[in-house]
């Protein structure tokens, strides 16, 4: 029977790194237990218990035993159930599943456990390798990401005037943590103007509604931009693949 330091779980690999000939720090997302760092020993050699080693962006079952805070645990074995070969055959369906993976790894507090953001990451990586629109998939993920966080900004009342918005324009402040109406420009001078309909689909996607993205021309970009700026604000600063998937979702 396993005890509480020896944990079995799935997890999404985030990011790998060399740590000798033999041996990988590797970073997951465990469904079980949040963001957490684990050495895998002998990993890279051809006859281990973790049968070749370990690579970005694929779902493993780990078994690992959890060492004193501020140190590596230890991964004992894993299985590697799927490498999404679909992602790794398109530039822009990796792009967007490697983005995905940074804002787990960089973004999310290590070793609190959230099931509802781990399958949120699972489900975008199953998506985007069965064919799932790129654009639609990463927004998506985004939102229900802020969302899980409590960074998701304030859609439905003007932050100055407190009434629900109306007409087809609006305001977007980052320091604010969300919208004004037309009517009250914010002070904030990283405010943003934006569509009113732009507001309209960010809240669909949050709440997993169908909504088009295609309802004109500019919508992603649009979206990409407000999306962007609000999340370098609240992290102060954007993952290592931001620009990569930039080009992904809007080629």
């Amino acid at each position: 029977m396993l005890t509480t330091r020896h944990r079995k779980t799935l997890a999404l690999v985030l990011r790998v790194i060399d740590y000798s000939e033999t041996s990988q720090v590797v970073h997951l997302y465990a469904r079980e237990l949040g963001r957490v760092h684990a050495i895998a020993k002998g990993s890279k050699r051809k006859k281990s218990a973790f049968r070749g080693g370990f690579d970005v962006a694929t779902l493993v079952e780990i078994l690992r035993i959890e060492k004193e805070p501020g140190t590596l645990d230890l991964l004992t074995s894993a299985e590697t159930l799927e490498v999404y070969p679909e992602l790794r055959r398109d530039w822009g369906r990796f792009s967007a599943a490697a983005y995905v993976l940074d804002l787990l790894d960089e973004f999310t507090p290590e070793g609190m456990a959230q099931p509802d953001l781990f399958d949120g990451a699972r489900a975008t990586l199953d998506a985007l390798d069965a064919g799932a629109a790129v654009t639609e998939s990463v927004f998506r993920f985004e939102a229900g990401f802020l969302d899980l966080l409590g960074h998701f900004p304030r859609l439905d009342a003007c932050g100055t005037c407190r009434r629900p918005l109306s007409g087809s324009d609006a305001w977007f402040s980052v320091r604010d943590g969300g919208v004004h109406c037309g009517k009250c420009p914010p002070r904030d001078p990283l405010r943003l103007p934006v569509k009113r309909v732009v507001l309209d689909g960010l809240a669909a996607l949050r709440q997993g509604r169908p909504f088009n993205l295609k309802i004109y021309a500019g919508f992603a970009s649009d979206l990409r931009r407000l999306l962007d700026f609000h999340i370098k604000y609240v992290f102060d600063r954007e993952p290592k693949s931001a620009r990569f998937m930039r080009e992904a979702v809007l080629r």
